[in-house]
C-alpha cells in the first residue's frame, strides 16, 4: 500500500479495491470444518451471547466487586502478607476483573470456537501479523487525525468525566499495571470484531461482512462521547476493511492502544495540572 496511491484516490485505496480484493478472493463454501453458512450462523450467535454477557455480567459493578474482593479473600487464604499486600489495590482490581471479562468474552471463548468448531488454527483469524511493519506507516497516517482529536477535546467537561478511565491510582505502579490490561483488553477487542466476526462471516458475506461487524461495534460505544460513538462507525469501517484486507489485526491493534493510551494521558496530565 503506497501512500502516494492514498493521496491519490484515497476511497478507492481504503475501501473499494479492497472490497474487490476480499470478494475476489475470500468468498468460499467453507470455513474450515463447517459450511459458510453454518460458520456465519454460528459467528453471530456467539458473537451476539458474548456481547449480552459482557453487558449483563461483566460491566456489572455487583460482579466486578465480588471477583475483586475474592481474588484478595484467596489471596488472604495463600498467605496473609500477600493478602495484606494486595488489599489496597481493591480498585484497580475491579477494573482488572473487567479485563479479565472482556478477554474472556472477546477472546477466549471466540478463539474455542475457532479451534474446536471450525477446526482452524488461530492464526487463520487474522492474528498474524502479516507484513505489520510494511503497513505500519499507514496505520501511522490513520493514528494523526485520530490523535490530534483527542487533543483538541480533552479539555471538555465531557471527555474528562470519561477519562481516564482508570483514575484512582496510588501511584505509577498500579497505573502501568492498569494500562497493560486496558492494552490486553483493546487486543481481544480487535481479535473479536476484526478479526472472529469477519473471518468467520467473509466466506458468506464476502466484503459487506464489514457492515455487518460496524453495527455492534458502534453499539458497544453508547454512553461515551457521542464523537467517539460517531467515529466508531468510521473507524470500524476502516479497521475492518484493513483487517481483512491485510489479514491482520495487528494495525488495529496498534491504533486502538495508542489511542487509548493518549486519552488516558491526556486526561492524567490535565488532572495534575488542575488549577
Amino acid at each position: 500500500m503506497m501512500l502516494r496511491d492514498l493521496i491519490r484516490n484515497p476511497f478507492g485505496v481504503v475501501f473499494t479495491e479492497p472490497w474487490a480484493r476480499i470478494d475476489a478472493n475470500d468468498r468460499s463454501d467453507r470455513v474450515g470444518k463447517v459450511s459458510a453458512r453454518t460458520a456465519t450462523l454460528v459467528t453471530c450467535l456467539t458473537a451476539a451471547i458474548m456481547l449480552v454477557v459482557l453487558r449483563f455480567v461483566v460491566m456489572d459493578q455487583a460482579f466486578q466487586g465480588k471477583a475483586a474482593q475474592g481474588t484478595i479473600d484467596a489471596a488472604y487464604w495463600l498467605s496473609e502478607p500477600l493478602g495484606a499486600w494486595l488489599d489496597p489495590y481493591h480498585r484497580l482490581l475491579l477494573s482488572l476483573s473487567w479485563v479479565a471479562g472482556s478477554v474472556t468474552c472477546y477472546f477466549i471463548v471466540p478463539a474455542l470456537v475457532v479451534r474446536l468448531v471450525f477446526g482452524l488454527k488461530l492464526s487463520d483469524f487474522y492474528l498474524t501479523p502479516h507484513e505489520y511493519l510494511q503497513h505500519l506507516p499507514f496505520y501511522a497516517l490513520l493514528f494523526l487525525p485520530v490523535g490530534l482529536a483527542v487533543l483538541l477535546v480533552a479539555q471538555s467537561p465531557n471527555f474528562q468525566a470519561h477519562y481516564p478511565f482508570y483514575d484512582n491510582a496510588s501511584g505509577w505502579p498500579d497505573q502501568v499495571v492498569w494500562e497493560l490490561g486496558y492494552a490486553l483488553q483493546f487486543f481481544g477487542l480487535e481479535f473479536f470484531f476484526r478479526g472472529f466476526m469477519l473471518r468467520g462471516v467473509v466466506a458468506e458475506l464476502g466484503s459487506m461482512g464489514v457492515m455487518v461487524m460496524i453495527i455492534p461495534y458502534c453499539m458497544i460505544h453508547f454512553g461515551k462521547p457521542l464523537p467517539e460513538c460517531l467515529g466508531s462507525i468510521l473507524s470500524g469501517l476502516v479497521l475492518g476493511t484493513l483487517a481483512m484486507d491485510t489479514k491482520s489485526i495487528w494495525g488495529g491493534v496498534t491504533i486502538h492502544v495508542a489511542v487509548a493510551w493518549l486519552m488516558d494521558g491526556a486526561a492524567l496530565w490535565l488532572k495534575a495540572h488542575a488549577g
